[in-house]
This record gives structure tokens, C-alpha cells and sequence, in this order.
């Protein structure tokens, strides 16, 4: 029987270790960040990072090391370089000697520098075993032939020569290439996060991988909530630093610390024992698992994420939701959970079938009508889970909208 209540002496909450690389220092100017995933092994590549000045932010993103490091990449970090040949020759011969890389004749190049990716791309074409070269705001040399992928701003200036066929571009909507780091003034997350999706498909396209089961890794995750019960386990599957956000109510939390505090607080123990969860859909990207799926429980306690506040009912709820699911390598990062909370308080008896209405063009000092609330119960679960037990349209007929007796 899973747990009712926190017990912080239960073997199955217990801190679950984190994935704990050290840091190699290759020299004045480079590191190496072994593997940061579960697994502890994967493709390596090398990164050139600009100088640039750290500023105070509020984001989760980790700095582009530590995020390709979780993503379960060994990465070589080069800043500050003069001789740019040389520093990519040490960066390989330094993957190519890490046995946490398991592939050691294929590796990819991330410039984040526009300044240094034409002369990073000409000492591409002299390194053998680079496969595959990502760049922001700025374009390679003529002469590297190998794919590219291009993440440019709109202010992007032209480039001398045409790109190579084996180019592919992306524009956003910034005008700094430096968008997709969480240290720079115009940092950019929705932006950020895109291009780093297009960059994980790239990558793994040209280096093999890695490769990860993103639905076992939701699976689990869900499982340790709904099923074990378990603060700890639940965590574990998780990246150091996620958040989860129920976007109707704005519950969730922000950060390894507040998430857990809002796990064990207000979400593991407060789901009824009867909850399930049924999915109708799922989708799987490269990055992302997006469910659709009904929550159906018994409304028998204060369920603190779904209905803050609210009393227990007693009712038999079953509310429609999709989870947006961001997987960074073979953890989680965030998640994104929506409903539709006129049907949760529809259900639960709160909210009411109608509601005085004052139209503006209503005559001073008339009473006021009565607008049936355009909200549907328990049938929209019910037509999602299978189209033909519902009927669709039903809201735009004569009983809905301004009560036509009331009006006159």
C-alpha cells in the first residue's frame, strides 16, 4: 500500500545521489565535463564559449558546460583561446582519452562566439573526426564542408560567400547572438530553449546519439508521484535544478529545494488514493513527451494543486489536462501542466450554471440578465476518451448564452 503522509526515516525517502562528475581543468583557457545523465556515458563535443561577464539571473538554465553535460554529452569548454587549431586539436585528443566517451572517432562543435566561427569552422575542416559544426549569429568559412547548423539573430549581416548546401539556418527574433546564454543582458529563455532543441536533433543526428527512452523516463517519474509515493524517488528523476508549473492554479515549484518542499507539501500526499491518470494521446519529441490524459479522482480531501483551498466535496471529478514534459537527457527538467479549471470547479459543484450579466448596452438601472456560463462538466472527459460519447456544438444552441426569458 503506497504511503498517506511524509516519513522522512522511510528507506523510500532517502536522498537519491545526483549524477556528480568533477570538473578537469585541461588548461588556462579549457574544461572538460564529463557526462552529467544517469547513464554517465555519451558523445563528446567541444564548445566555444565568449568572455563574458557573469550577471545575476533568475533563470534555471545552466550555462551551456553543465546543460550539454546533463544532456548527456562529455564536453570540452574552450574561452579566451589565440591559437584556435590548437585548442581544438587538445579538445579532442581530450575526449578521444575520457573513457565516459563511447564514441571516439565522431565528434560536433558548438560556437557561441559569432567573432570566432569562421576561423573555428576553417580548423573544423583539418580535424578529422569533427562531424558536425552549430553556430550563433554568424557564418563559417567557405571551405568547411561538413553539416552545419546555423541559430542567427534578425539583424544577422549577410554573408560574403553563400552558405555551403550542407547548411541549415534558423532566425529569431533578437538582435544578440547571445540569446541562448543565461549569463548575457539580452538572454532570451523562449528562444533559448529552441534553439537548444534544434541543436539536440542536429547533434544527435550526425554524432549517433545520445540516445534516450523519454516515455520510460516519464513513466517513471509518474510512477514514484502516483503510485510509490515518493518525495525522494520522484526527485531522482530529475535534474538539479527543474520546476514544474500547474499553469490554471500557478502551483508547482521553482528550483530542487522548492520543488521538493512543494512535492512533499502539496501534491504526493495531497492526490486522493483513487487518483489515476488515463492517457487518451501521447506525443514524443526529441526533448519533449506531451500526454493528454484525464485525472479522475474522488474530491475526498483538499487537493492543493488542482483546487487550492476548496473543500473536500465528495465528488467523482474527471478533468481533461495535457503535460508538457522537457527532458534534458535522461532526467527531467520541466513540466508544463494544463486544464481547464471552469470544468474542475464545474465538477466539484463550485461554480454555478449561471451568472447575473450587465451587458454594456444594457439601460440604466435595468436588472440585470442571466448568461449561462459557457462551461462544460464531465462530458468533455468523456468525449475526449472516446469521440462518439459526446456531442459537439451543443453550447451554440438557443438554451446557452443570455437567458432569453430572463431578457425580456
Amino acid at each position: 500500500m503506497s504511503p498517506t503522509i511524509y516519513d522522512a526515516n522511510s528507506p523510500d525517502e532517502q536522498p537519491v545521489p545526483l549524477p556528480n562528475a568533477p570538473v578537469v581543468v585541461l588548461g588556462p583557457h579549457s574544461r572538460l565535463q564529463p557526462p552529467l545523465s544517469r547513464r554517465g556515458t555519451g558523445p563528446g563535443i567541444i564548445i566555444f564559449l565568449p568572455s563574458l561577464d557573469s550577471a545575476p539571473t533568475k533563470s534555471l538554465d545552466p550555462d551551456p558546460l553543465n546543460k550539454w553535460a546533463e544532456e548527456g554529452f562529455a564536453v570540452v569548454a574552450v574561452t579566451a583561446s589565440d591559437n584556435i587549431p590548437q585548442a581544438l586539436s587538445h579538445a579532442v585528443g581530450a575526449l578521444q582519452a575520457l573513457k565516459e566517451v563511447d564514441i571516439k572517432n565522431k565528434f560536433a562543435i558548438i560556437v557561441y562566439d559569432p567573432a570566432l566561427i569562421y576561423a573555428v569552422s576553417e580548423a573544423a575542416v583539418q580535424e578529422p573526426s569533427v562531424a558536425a559544426l552549430i553556430g550563433y549569429g554568424s557564418f563559417a568559412a567557405p571551405s568547411c564542408s561538413i553539416p552545419i547548423l546555423l541559430h542567427l539573430t534578425a539583424n544577422a549581416p549577410r554573408p560574403a560567400n553563400a552558405p555551403s548546401q550542407a547548411t541549415t539556418s534558423h532566425s529569431y527574433n533578437t538582435t544578440s547572438a547571445f540569446f541562448v546564454l543565461p549569463q548575457a543582458a539580452k538572454y532570451d529563455p523562449s528562444a533559448a530553449a529552441l534553439a537548444h532543441s534544434r541543436s539536440l536533433v542536429f547533434l544527435r543526428k550526425w554524432l549517433g546519439g545520445p540516445l534516450f527512452d523519454l516515455e520510460a523516463i516519464w513513466d517513471e517519474h509518474t510512477y514514484f508521484e502516483f503510485q510509490a509515493r515518493s518525495v525522494a524517488q520522484t526527485m531522482g528523476t530529475m535534474v538539479a535544478e527543474p520546476y514544474v508549473n500547474h499553469v490554471p492554479t500557478m502551483t508547482g515549484g521553482v528550483g530542487r529545494e522548492n520543488l521538493t518542499a512543494f512535492y512533499r507539501d502539496h501534491f504526493i500526499f495531497s492526490n486522493p488514493e483513487d487518483a489515476t491518470l488515463q492517457v487518451v494521446s501521447r506525443t514524443v519529441g526529441s526533448d519533449r513527451v506531451v500526454d493528454e490524459f484525464v485525472y479522475h479522482f474522488t474530491h475526498d480531501r483538499t487537493v492543493d494543486w488542482l483546487l487550492p483551498g476548496v473543500p473536500p466535496t465528495g465528488k467523482k471529478l474527471s478533468i481533461p489536462m495535457i503535460a508538457v514534459v522537457n527532458i534534458r537527457g535522461d532526467r527531467i527538467y520541466n513540466e508544463h501542466i494544463w486544464w481547464d479549471q471552469a470544468t474542475a470547479l464545474k465538477q466539484a459543484g463550485i461554480l454555478p450554471t449561471h451568472l447575473p450579466f450587465s451587458g454594456p448596452q444594457a439601460a440604466a438601472g435595468a436588472a440585470p440578465t442571466r448568461l449561462r456560463l459557457p462551461v462544460a462538466g464531465v462530458e468533455c472527459a468523456h468525449m475526449l476518451i472516446n469521440e462518439s460519447k459526446g456531442k459537439s456544438n451543443e453550447m451554440l444552441g438557443a438554451d446557452w448564452g443570455i437567458d432569453k426569458e430572463r431578457a425580456n
